[in-house]
């Protein structure tokens, strides 16, 4: 039996590296991502949903962490900022609270990729948090349950600093369920930029999710919001982590 874990001192990574942003509007700038090891979710399309099931991740202590990030930085930087990914880093919230002020001290910008569903782990951090990437998950594309209600009390406390909002489109995705995610965002802010990214398969990108964002999704929510974008999934593209 593992020992109990430290929350505020220790948690679950699966990897830390130097790469590219492959999603969403800052895509192609480099980063250090610190990938936390569980999630609160089990999206059908998730790529890291296999290293959960298998619980592939070793724990690390803030120290060890701090020095793995300034080692990736000195040796590969400069970087942009730190991006904090997962699995969901919201789940380490106790962890966040400890880390994210050290990140500052130091001078790193902090990038939040978060499933969108934990409103009151991020009122905790969001004041060390620089960019949020926000996901909203309908239904139909995830096959998870509905977190519309977490989603709005959750977008309504990242509207504090600099977020945007990515709907990942598979062919089973719902019209009527994505409509609902551009509703929330209008009704906090209409100029959040909203970005459809179209599912990623084996075979490149899915030409049919592709195909119903052209043909319906964006038409719907470029009538409710000022920035609205199609952002494919580069990193597997480009052959990247």
């Amino acid at each position: 039996m593992k020992p109990i874990l430290d929350k505020r001192n220790q948690t679950e990574v699966s990897e830390i590296f130097s790469s590219l942003q492959g999603e969403g509007p800052y895509l192609g700038i480099k980063q250090v991502f610190v990938r936390f090891g569980r999630c609160n979710m089990h999206c059908g399309y998730c790529d890291e949903l296999e290293k959960m099931k298998q619980e592939n991740f070793t724990r690390m202590t803030l120290a060890e962490m701090l020095r793995d990030i300034g080692r990736l930085d000195k040796d590969k930087g400069p970087h942009h900022s730190v991006s904090l990914t997962g699995g969901e880093p919201l789940f380490y919230t106790p962890y966040l609270e400890n880390l994210l002020p050290k990140l500052k001290d130091r001078r790193y910008g902090t990038y939040l990729e978060t499933n969108g569903t934990l409103p009151r782990e991020l009122d905790r951090v969001i004041r060390f948090c620089d960019i949020i990437a926000m996901d909203m998950k309908p239904v139909s594309s995830t096959g998870d349950r509905s977190y519309e209600r977490e989603h709005e009390d959750f977008l309504k406390i990242a509207a504090r600093k600099e977020v945007f909002v990515k709907v990942v489109i598979t062919p089973d995705t719902k019209v009527e369920e994505v409509e609902r995610c551009v509703e929330i965002v209008e009704s906090v802010d209409a100029t959040i930029p909203f970005i459809f990214q179209p599912l990623t398969d084996p075979f490149g990108i899915n030409t049919k999710a592709l195909e119903l964002i052209e043909k319906t999704l964006m038409k719907s929510a470029e009538k409710y919001l000022w920035d609205v974008r199609v952002i494919p999934q580069m990193h597997k593209v480009w052959g990247v982590r």
